[in-house]
């Protein structure tokens, strides 16, 4: 297909159809997200299959609903216990993104709207999962795309090509989605169809626009953020120099992402804080930092 124009045709999109929901039936996947129309489970779904392989989302999306079971009981929880428990999944702006989410929702009585506009508003979602949240909780229409679904559309109807923008993958989409009536398992099972695809074939996501090989993790400052973090769930409230001192990095690195932190809303300044306790010494040039309290979100 000419992705300049990316118009399929009507016999091809059928005969895909019915390929897809063959294989979906026969090699489909089971996950209790799918077993869902729930916001609040959908949601946390959707933020740790974010780069995440499912293997390692299953335990934790257990243990994430036997603590807190629905948006409200996580919105009341200190960010330190989520983070806390966020640990081994990685990329902690998730964990971040769906408490502040969570707080979100009390507006709309502790769940998510199912408008498309209205969703793209709350901090960290976009157009990917607001669709999914569109068509897994409410049975809409959306154009979901995600990496696995990229896969397939890339493989299927722009072979050959170079550099496929997911402008034209969405225009084949849609015409794939007006032909649906069960909009949640047909993304299931073009997703499981992609998942398929990893295992046969090289990867046609390295034809997207948009394809971008992860850098590398050792030495990053991703790695400085996710040790500086784990530091402060394990050890609480620290000053600069412990800080430096436990960790393998520059101080100027270090700073750089202590500040990131704190203006992504993840730590705080405790400084003043922690001169109330004591017994307590606090150097003039001694910044103390730690997880951002309850009480601090609340003096924002």
């Amino acid at each position: 297909m000419d992705g300049s124009s990316p118009v399929a045709d009507r016999m091809l999109l059928d005969r895909f159809c019915a390929h897809i929901w063959a294989f979906y039936k026969d090699q489909g996947r089971s996950f209790p997200w799918r077993d869902t129309c729930d916001p609040y489970r959908i949601l946390l779904s959707e933020l740790m299959l974010q780069q995440t392989q499912t293997e390692r989302v299953l335990p934790k999306y257990a243990e994430f609903l036997s603590i807190w079971p629905d948006f409200s009981s996580i919105a009341r929880s200190p960010l330190l216990e989520i983070l806390s428990r966020w640990k081994g999944l990685g990329y902690n702006r998730r964990a971040l993104a769906l408490r502040n989410i969570a707080m979100k929702s009390e507006t709309y009585g502790w769940t998510l709207p199912d408008d498309y506009a209205t969703l793209l508003e709350f901090p960290m979602i976009g157009p990917a999962t607001a669709s999914a949240i569109l068509s897994f909780c409410y049975g809409k229409p959306s154009i979901y795309l995600e990496t696995n679904i990229r896969r397939v559309m890339i493989h299927q109807f722009f072979p050959g090509e170079e550099s496929v923008g997911d402008a034209a993958i969405k225009m084949v989409l849609g015409q794939l989605a007006d032909m649906q009536s069960d909009f949640k398992h047909w993304y299931y099972a073009l997703m499981d169809y992609g998942v398929f695809l990893k295992r046969m074939i090289p990867n046609p996501n390295r034809h997207s626009a948009h394809y971008r090989p992860q850098g590398k993790f050792e030495d990053s400052n991703r790695q400085i953020r996710g040790m500086l973090l784990l530091l402060f769930t394990e050890r609480g409230v620290l000053n600069r120099s412990q800080l430096y001192g436990s960790l393998p990095f520059e101080g100027e690195r270090i700073e750089e992402c202590l500040q990131a932190l704190m203006r992504e809303g993840f730590i705080a300044d405790m400084t003043a804080w922690r001169k109330t306790l004591p017994n307590t010494v606090v150097g003039e040039d001694q910044p103390w930092y730690g997880i951002v309290r309850p009480e601090d979100t609340d003096a924002q």
